[in-house]
């Protein structure tokens, strides 16, 4: 990962130095990176299991609750390669929290679907996500500039192609937009007009 204390001593980095884009981008995988950090220790001391777990056993209690999800979907969703998804899921199944179905009409696919076990786990373990997310994020910004930020990252999710329907879905993006979007053009303007 690049250093933006070392940027400052690099003389052919030119404008670069100055690129409001990078820092913004840099502030942000800062922000995500130092936040996740703080939540991940913190929420696996509360719940005692690690937050990759939450997030999976989340995940498929969302829209994928019934029925699952399909195991390379759910590799997409949390971010992770196919393999990786496969391990997590494997210490999942064992302790009970999830299982693979393979469907009678397409063998080729395997789908992960919680348990009831994995169903309790994750809402019990809600509410404390809940709580660690204002306490290491939500506290420091107003409910205007949290608007803004579902508004930026809605924008540039969908700019780059990314998925972000549960974005606009679970955090209302039309209310974002109608407060960030009508006042700063942020969720229509082109990337130039908005920097």
């Amino acid at each position: 990962m690049v250093s933006v204390s070392t940027l400052g001593y690099t003389q052919n980095m030119g404008e670069a130095l100055h690129d409001p884009a990078f820092f913004a981008w840099y502030g942000v995988l800062q922000l995500q990176a130092r936040t996740m950090e703080r939540i991940a220790k913190e929420l696996e001391e509360r719940i005692g299991m690690p937050a990759s777990w939450y997030e999976v056993l989340a995940c498929l209690g969302g829209e994928h609750d019934g029925e699952g999800c399909r195991m390379n979907e759910l590799a997409d969703e949390l971010l992770i390669s196919r393999g990786g998804a496969t391990k997590l899921i494997a210490r999942l199944e064992e302790a009970g929290y999830v299982r693979r179905v393979t469907p009678d009409d397409d063998r080729r696919a395997t789908f992960a679907q919680l348990t009831d076990a994995g169903r309790a786990a994750a809402e019990a373990a809600h509410p404390h996500q809940l709580e660690l997310t204002r306490e290491y994020f939500g506290k420091y910004l107003t409910d205007e500039e949290l608007a803004q930020s579902i508004a930026i990252s809605t924008k540039v999710l969908r700019g780059i192609g990314a998925e972000c329907g549960w974005l606009e879905m679970q955090a209302g993006v039309e209310d974002a937009e109608q407060a960030v979007g009508a006042s700063s053009g942020l969720l229509s303007a082109p990337a130039a007009e908005v920097a």
